[in-house]
């Protein structure tokens, strides 16, 4: 094989690292309110990163009334 194919997946490697880093750490500065009940809560770790999402909204459970859909991210920690 060439070279060019190992530097190309290594690219493709760092930049998937990399990506995931920046994903875990906007999960740890935000956080969610519930439109059912109004808790304010946060999703972190592997829940944060592999929730369905949008532009601005993720597809997450509530942890107190156990309501699931899209809610908009909310800056800064609760």
């Amino acid at each position: 094989m060439r070279p060019v194919f190992f530097i190309i997946i290594a690219v493709v490697i760092v930049y998937a690292v990399v990506m995931i880093i920046v994903t875990l750490r906007k999960g740890a500065n935000s956080h969610f309110v519930c439109p059912k009940c109004g808790h304010d809560f946060q999703v972190k770790g592997a829940g944060y990163l592999l929730s369905p999402k949008t532009l601005s909204s993720h597809d997450v459970t509530c942890p107190k009334c156990g309501y699931r859909g899209f809610m908009e991210v909310q800056k800064g920690t609760k």
